[in-house]
């Protein structure tokens, strides 16, 4: 190359060309030649950061995809563990709080026919003695039922609300909102059943009742709903996969 510009000088000068023609002609002869070699390294230059660019951004989608691909396949995990538990909190909250509770008609018992029915139930030595100890036994029998639904009731709904607590972030919002609101509600439930059935308090225990009726019902409806288009848009998606 230099020795090319040489040459091109030494004619040119020999052609008594100025300071200013051959700056000129100069330009001329090779600034096309360097500007298209300019041109194409940082066109080469630019094509290299697109790539990488490319590259990199390749990976973070791929990233982003396999993660919200976890995340459904997790959600679809998680929803009807959701309602199973939220149906059995449902289910013993009902059983607990009805106004009209059926009991084993104890009092028909023989001793011997109370004695294996009791051995059938998870009333403790203590509790037993006292309902066969009792006139009549349906008295004893009933009131400790009625704790021991209560109770059965309460676990069930503590176990949804720590299910929920554990996995509601990867929950709709609005599926989440909605199965914290029913899980206060049905506690609400079961105070006033416990609290009325340990003051004798019927007003109480009807009112937390009418409560469970208006209120809980509904949601737990809602609930079903939401889970079930959930699951739905979930099996779709599989099936189109």
């Amino acid at each position: 190359m230099e020795e090319q510009i040489y040459n091109f000088l030494i004619k040119l000068l020999a052609y008594g060309g100025g300071s200013a023609a051959i700056a000129y002609l100069l330009f001329q002869h090779l600034g096309k030649s360097w500007l298209d070699n300019k041109f194409a390294q940082r066109l080469d230059e630019l094509r290299h950061q697109q790539n990488i660019e490319v590259q990199r951004l390749r990976v973070e989608i791929d990233s982003l995809l396999s993660a919200a691909i976890r995340i459904q396949e997790k959600e679809f995990q998680i929803l009807p563990a959701a309602w199973e538990k939220l149906d059995e909190a449902y289910s013993l909250a009902t059983w607990a709080a009805h106004p009209f509770q059926q009991y084993a008609d104890v009092d028909s018992m023989s001793a011997d026919e109370l004695d294996e029915f009791l051995n059938g139930t998870t009333f403790t030595h203590t509790q037993k003695t006292g309902i066969k100890l009792a006139h009549p036994p349906s008295k004893e029998f009933q009131r400790l039922e009625v704790w021991r639904r209560i109770h059965k009731a309460k676990v069930a709904h503590g176990d949804l609300q720590a299910y929920v607590a554990r996995n509601g972030i990867l929950m709709p919002a609005e599926l989440k909102e909605k199965l914290q609101l029913i899980i206060k509600k049905i506690h609400s439930v079961l105070v006033s059943k416990e609290v009325g059935h340990q003051h004798s308090n019927f007003t109480m225990q009807s009112d937390g009742w009418d409560k469970f009726e208006v209120e809980v019902k509904p949601l737990y409806e809602a609930v079903e709903d939401l889970i079930q288009t959930r699951l739905t848009s979930h099996a779709k998606e599989k099936k189109s996969d």
